[in-house]
């Protein structure tokens, strides 16, 4: 199911200084996350069965360091996202399977339409695109 709403982030991140990300939210080891649909329905998400989130990324975000990779991902419920993502890696790990075998939290993924937050359990396969 595709949902619409808002998702409230806090003004003070638990895992560096200033206000709560996306990503951060999504990484916080509570399963569940508060979510109001467009509808104005309150609901309590369960993290772990979202696939991926789209937002829309602040001006201030600052760029994440990293080798950047086009890739297709695939999701359990055959939906596919074609994107950029960072590979955040040591020196010498720069494959995409070593960002992908060392990452278990939810990733950014820049899309032509947007920008998006992956869960990488949700995720059936992805590929380098040629």
């Amino acid at each position: 199911q595709t949902r619409d709403g808002v998702i409230f982030l806090s003004p003070f991140s638990s895992f560096h200084s200033g206000a709560q990300k996306l990503l951060d939210l999504m990484s916080e080891e509570e399963p569940f996350l508060p979510f109001v649909g467009n509808n104005g329905n309150f609901l309590l998400i369960n993290k772990a069965q979202i696939s991926h989130l789209k937002y829309k990324k602040e001006i201030d975000d600052k760029p994440i360091l990293g080798t950047p990779l086009e890739v297709m991902v695939t999701f359990t419920n055959s939906r596919q996202l074609t994107g950029t993502v960072i590979l955040e890696v040591p020196e010498g790990k720069s494959r995409l399977l070593d960002f992908m075998n060392s990452n278990r939290e939810f990733f950014g993924l820049t899309c032509e339409d947007g920008d998006y937050v992956v869960n990488p359990n949700i995720i059936i396969e992805i590929a380098p695109c040629a």
